[in-house]
């Protein structure tokens, strides 16, 4: 076995080997979408994130044939500088080999990316065979972000609970200013331990405007629950757009982009309450799955969505090298 860059004449193969990982991704997570089991969507999917700007990586080849392949997309923007992102579509092995394939692809193409200056690596991995997450960790890399689906056909659709002096129901642009008034509590609550995420996303009122516009989407549900006239807990569900490339958007999948409850009202079965308003109600308006993530570091999120059942079907993992082994030598 030897290693080479990657190249456009390899994308055919690492879509055999996508569309067969995806396949055995099905087999123990059903829920995800179908379409990539099929080489030629699949090879698709390589062909577009080895387009991207700024991309490089390598394949693994053994008797005159791609046996692994891992893409990483170098970025530099505000939000986490400069960084190399490594997607689902990125990377794929034989179901012939070891998961100790990774640990040597990411060998041969974390070099280059660490000579360049490039030391945050971020790579999006299937929740289905813990074994290949472990070989991430062995690299060094730990759990940041969890991607999840639910299914909402097979959901039974209890009556919506409701909650004593607690009212529940969609926002509307009357709610203007209510909602503006709860926009900081995901930040605030991410800003503390044990999470400790930095945003730059927006100043608050950038923030407050960003909310408040929700309400004028016809197509976002904005869930709210108010007690003594003012909103103590809320969900926001998006519809997704199925791009022809990603391998965890379902058809007619919503996604349960945003949700928060001031620490005071926590445990009372508030957001409980919204949850079952908000699935019911995307349930109703046909949709058959939703995705919701978050961060594993953010306790409740992390305990309460599973207990919901979602089920995890990828992870961001990452990994911050020591810039100052740029200035060893040799």
């Amino acid at each position: 076995m030897y290693f080479i860059p990657f190249t456009d004449e390899l994308v055919s193969e690492a879509g055999q080997l996508l569309s067969k990982r995806h396949r055995q991704d099905r087999e123990i997570l059903s829920v995800l979408p179908s379409e990539c089991e099929d080489e030629n969507y699949a090879t698709h999917a390589v062909k577009t994130i080895w387009s991207k700007p700024n991309s490089s990586g390598v394949a693994a080849i053994e008797d005159g044939k791609v046996i692994g392949y891992l893409i990483g997309q170098k970025i530099e923007n505000p939000l986490r500088d400069r960084h190399v992102w490594m997607n689902l579509e990125g990377h794929a092995i034989s179901r012939n080999t070891t998961f100790e394939l990774y640990r040597d692809l990411y060998s041969e193409a974390s070099q280059r990316w660490v000579d360049e200056g490039y030391f945050s690596h971020f790579a999006l991995i299937p929740a289905s065979q813990p074994e290949l997450l472990h070989s991430w960790f062995r690299l060094g890399f730990g759990f940041e972000q969890t991607h999840a689906l639910l299914s909402l056909l097979d959901r039974e659709s209890p009556l919506p609970l409701s909650i004593p002096e607690v009212e529940i129901r969609l926002a509307s642009p009357e709610d203007r200013s209510l909602v503006e008034d709860i926009a900081n509590i995901i930040r605030t609550h991410q800003n503390k331990a044990p999470v400790f995420s930095y945003s730059l996303r927006d100043d608050p009122q950038e923030l407050r405007k960003g909310y408040a516009g929700l309400l004028d989407d016809h197509d976002v549900a904005f869930w709210i629950a108010l007690k003594d006239g003012k909103i103590v807990s809320f969900q926001g569900y998006f519809p997704l757009d199925k791009s022809d490339h990603n391998l965890n958007v379902p058809d007619r999948c919503v996604e349960l982009g945003v949700a928060g409850t001031l620490a005071q009202y926590r445990g009372q079965g508030i957001n409980y309450a919204l949850t079952l308003h908000g699935l019911a109600h995307a349930k109703k308006k046909g949709f058959v799955s939703c995705m919701t993530d978050w961060r594993e570091t953010n306790l409740q999120s992390s305990r309460y969505w599973p207990r919901q059942g979602f089920l995890p079907v990828s992870y961001r993992v990452s990994r911050l090298i020591d810039s100052r082994i740029a200035s060893v030598k040799e």
